[in-house]
């Protein structure tokens, strides 16, 4: 016996990454004196929680894509420190960042802030950034506000509402066909 633990390649970057020591003592806090320390040290740590965030999506969208049929959602539930809310939120933020719908650089820290961009439309965010809504001091008030007016602007008449209802139905009955058809091709 060597007396070496075996780790999975995961575990041996995140390691090799970070001592936990060094890690400790980072986190450790320090005695800030001046307005312009806080703000530095409050700052850089809100930009590391928010680049935190987008990495969990991201083993998020890899753990959906990845694990066998069930398993994403059974370890969801079971065993992340949060729901599968949080879980669907943080993956849609990492994926709208990731496929460029959002610009990185100009969102702000709060994914739940950040989600509520990624619900817009492409349109909707256009307009969003037009109105300055795309930057990193955007509060999830605001997004909600612009969402609550768009949504009372472009009321449909009665007419296009049922239309409009008729063809949610008729996608939300082919998406089920297509979803169907995924899963059976997963269990192959």
């Amino acid at each position: 016996m060597s007396g070496f633990k075996q780790v999975s390649k995961a575990q041996a970057r995140r390691h090799m990454a970070v001592d936990e020591r060094i890690e400790r003592m980072a986190e450790a806090p320090l005695d800030l004196l001046l307005r312009e320390e806080f703000v530095h040290e409050i700052a850089t740590l809100w930009r590391s929680a928010q680049e935190k965030f987008l990495l969990i999506g991201r083993y998020l969208v890899q753990a959906r894509h990845r694990l066998p049929h069930g398993e994403f959602q059974a370890m969801v539930e079971n065993e992340l420190p949060f729901g599968y809310q949080v879980a669907y939120q943080l993956r849609m933020v990492a994926e709208a960042v990731d496929s460029g719908r959002l610009p990185g650089a100009k969102l702000p820290p709060s994914y739940a802030t950040v989600y509520q961009l990624a619900t817009l439309t492409t349109e909707q965010l256009r307009l969003a950034d037009q109105r300055n809504l795309i930057r990193p001091d955007v509060t999830r008030p605001e997004i909600v506000r612009f969402k609550r007016d768009l949504r009372e602007t472009a009321m449909p008449a009665p007419d296009q509402r049922e239309a409009l209802i008729a063809e949610r139905d008729q996608l939300r009955a082919r998406l089920a066909v297509i979803e169907a058809a995924l899963e059976s091709l997963d269990e192959v």
